[in-house]
């Protein structure tokens, strides 16, 4: 009875330690050419398809911010490079770079957010002190993306107003007469 005790006490260690290694990891040292990069490595969180990045202090992002992605996924960035977005398909282990404007010995700090349909799977603030790093969980939803006008929206809005622009026209031109 102690033995079978002892077996379900391990084996809810193993369950629990397994969860503690999952995350947002820096992959090697950062790479510096003219701005600078760092490897970065998101693993053991499920599959994911869309990560989020947003500048809290120091930076900006280098646009494109996220570099190196897997086959399949996209990148965009705000006008300010404070914050970027790059979703793809399902994945669940995945290499790539952050690229940063100017050196890295200026320290800075960038939340990181891995998402699966929306829902946000992992939240991680990375802290830059200028020669490591240091990476907390973090609780909170990630930021939704710029909103880009699909070309559909724009043309119709287009001639919407061309239209109304039409009628107002010829309604002014037939009072004038």
């Amino acid at each position: 009875m102690r033995k079978l005790g002892y077996v379900l006490a391990l084996g809810c260690l193993l369950a629990g330690a397994n969860g503690a290694f999952a995350g947002l990891a820096p992959v090697g040292d950062p790479i510096e050419i003219g701005s600078w990069a760092q490897a970065f490595n998101e693993t053991g969180v499920g599959q994911f398809d869309a990560m989020v990045l947003q500048i809290v202090s120091g930076g900006p992002f280098e646009a494109p911010a996220f570099r190196d992605l897997a086959t399949g996924w996209t990148t965009t960035d705000n006008a300010t490079q404070t914050a970027a977005w790059a979703s793809g398909p399902d994945s669940g282990n995945m290499t790539f770079n952050i690229w940063f404007q100017g050196g890295s010995s200026s320290p800075l700090t960038f939340n990181f957010w891995a998402l699966h349909d929306g829902k946000v799977l992992e939240g991680a603030q990375a802290y830059w002190n200028g020669g490591g790093w240091a990476i907390t969980p973090l609780a909170g939803a990630a930021p939704a993306a710029d909103p880009i006008p699909e070309p559909l929206t724009m043309a119709s809005a287009f001639l919407a107003i061309a239209g109304l622009g039409g009628y107002i026209r010829r309604r002014t031109s037939r009072a004038a007469a």
